[in-house]
């Protein structure tokens, strides 16, 4: 079965295609190209996100949009079933990572 034991979260904008895409550790691949997109992202300079978890979703706003409402238990990636078992421990740190160009790393990791 897929996955990792980690929560962490990369939100990252593809500067050829302007782009932007997602991955959530446990629930969804960590492959290049094999990420789901966010389609609503607004277009302003300045992104003020806001990433909240529950016990059953992860959501993601950008500059008060939402463009992420993740469902533990149905939008995970096949093979990543027991994506809610990652994500129902208690987030003890936050790390915020930055890669190259617009992307925001997320890890939530114990």
């Amino acid at each position: 079965e897929g996955g990792s034991s980690e929560q962490n979260i990369g939100i990252y904008r593809d500067d050829k295609t302007n782009q932007w895409s997602y991955f959530i550790g446990g629930c969804t691949p960590l492959i290049v190209n094999k990420h789901d997109n966010l389609n609503n992202v607004p277009a302003d300079k300045l992104k003020h996100w806001i990433i909240t978890k529950t016990s059953t979703h992860l959501k993601v706003a950008c500059n008060r949009v939402t463009v992420l409402n993740f469902n533990f238990a149905t939008d995970y990636t096949p093979g990543y079933e027991n994506s809610h078992q990652v994500w129902l421990k208690r987030c003890t740190n936050i790390r915020l990572e930055v890669w190259s160009g617009d992307t925001l790393v997320l890890n939530t990791g114990g």
